[in-house]
């Protein structure tokens, strides 16, 4: 940001930014990756898109492929017991 003739710093500065109150859109919030639900919803959205445009098409094989990519995903996720 170029400084202006009033102030050096400016609203995007984070010299000028009010102290960290833990929202979760805020640059300097930690960010917890040690949980896999969010990439494993990501994940079995794309095996279920794969496999709807593959029966689609009448690839039905590939469609029970990635069915099963996607349960199995799911398994690990929540168990296989549930």
């Amino acid at each position: 940001m170029i400084a202006n003739k009033f102030a050096g710093l400016g609203p995007g500065d984070s010299a000028t930014w009010p102290p960290f109150a833990g929202h979760p859109h805020d640059p300097r919030a930690t960010i917890d990756d040690d949980d896999p639900t969010l990439d494993v919803i990501s994940d079995v959205r794309c095996f279920l898109a794969t496999a709807e445009v593959a029966a689609s098409k009448g690839d039905l094989a590939k469609a029970r492929q990635a069915l099963i990519e996607a349960r199995l995903l799911l398994e690990e996720l929540v168990g296989a017991d549930q």
